[in-house]
């Protein structure tokens, strides 16, 4: 028997997948429905379309036009050649639940994971305020950055964490993306629509500020927001385990429970249902778990985190150099077939195409 701890799309993608080839699944999630409280910006590459079948009912827009900006207001308008896709999560994640019901996943609301006792999961059911053990040989974390799983088995580790503070708003545009990387560190405009915008900001400290510098510079005031989100994301550690065998039961993490996150923007979408499907495989045809993600996952993640502390360490006028870098048309036309997700697929071409970024990698030793 399996118990998958959290609904969200990287334990339901699994539940789905383990229930398809016959395993016993259930997913236990703590809150009152799947999808709340909304802590995402919703905005993945066209690799997500690999993975999910993109459907009506949790897309909300394709985009190809994207703006980064720095500090002296100047701006590069990089032209995608495939769009990114915004998704509503709240969709998205009763999407994904609904597959893994009909695959024959079992779904219980309000079931908070308490620990283990012998063969078996503890579970709180929230509602009812009742205690009960539920038996299970495999116990599948996938239950966010501060994981109970992953504490209540010693895989928590030495976390680090960011702070992301994002905002519904009223916001008339031209339907490109904006990325404002000196702001914090990471700040977005992202739209819903030609009048609706996703803004937010991801930072370590001084978020709230932060967020309220970007609203500035877009000019907007506290009537034009409609909805307030936020919450924190987990910073990648390849050091973290993400296996481990407690008495005679296995635990296994994805997702933000074993920080599967890009650190250069906090995404992590596409990456939790990369290593649900490694998760998967390794359960049903016997792989090693640790193995399978990371051959898939850990080189990119890995750049990430290099390039995040590279940047961290980026001055305004930094900033403004690499903008102008990036202006040359050469450059900007690996930029428009880059995928974020992959870094590894273009960080050595651009590298050996503009020497100059050379002088940047300093900041990294």
């Amino acid at each position: 028997m399996i118990s998958i701890i959290g609904a969200g799309p990287a334990g339901s993608a699994a539940a789905y997948l383990l229930a398809k080839a016959g395993k016993d699944v259930t997913i236990y999630e703590e809150h009152e429905s799947v999808g709340e409280p909304v802590q995402c910006t919703g905005i993945v590459t066209s690799s997500f379309s690999k993975l999910v079948k993109v459907r009506r009912e949790f897309l909300i827009n394709k985009i190809k036009d994207a703006r980064i900006y720095s500090p002296d207001r100047k701006n590069i308008l990089i032209k995608m050649k495939k769009p990114n896709l915004i998704i509503d999560r709240w969709a998205f994640d009763n999407y994904l639940a609904d597959k893994a019901e009909s695959a024959g996943a079992k779904l219980k609301l309000n079931s908070r994971f308490m620990g283990f006792s012998k063969n078996a999961v503890v579970i709180k059911d929230k509602k009812n305020k009742k205690m009960a053990a539920a038996r299970s040989n495999i116990i599948i974390g996938a239950d966010g950055p501060l994981s109970s799983v992953a504490k209540s088995t010693g895989m928590f580790g030495a976390r680090e964490f960011m702070t992301g503070v994002q905002a519904i708003a009223h916001l008339e545009n031209d339907n490109a993306i904006e990325f404002y990387p000196y702001i914090s560190t990471f700040g977005w405009v992202v739209p819903e629509n030609d009048r609706k915008v996703r803004i937010g900001v991801l930072g370590r400290k001084n978020t709230v500020a932060e967020f309220k510098k970007l609203l500035r510079i877009k000019g907007l005031k506290e009537n034009s927001i409609i909805e307030k989100q936020g919450g924190i994301v987990p910073i990648y550690n390849n050091r973290l385990r993400t296996y481990s065998e407690y008495g005679n039961k296995k635990i296994y993490l994805i997702g933000d429970a074993a920080c599967q996150i890009k650190a250069t923007t906090g995404g992590g979408i596409i990456q939790g249902l990369t290593a649900a499907k490694c998760l998967a495989d390794s359960i049903i045809y016997n792989r090693d778990y640790e193995k399978e993600w990371r051959k898939k996952l850990g080189r990119d993640l890995w750049l990430h985190l290099a390039a995040r502390r590279v940047m961290d360490r980026f001055s305004y006028n930094d900033w403004n150099r690499i903008v102008r870098i990036f202006c040359k048309k050469k450059n900007k036309e690996i930029l428009e077939g880059f995928d974020r997700d992959y870094p590894s697929r273009f960080f050595l071409r651009l590298a050996l195409q503009e020497p100059r970024l050379w002088q940047f990698v300093r900041k990294l030793i």
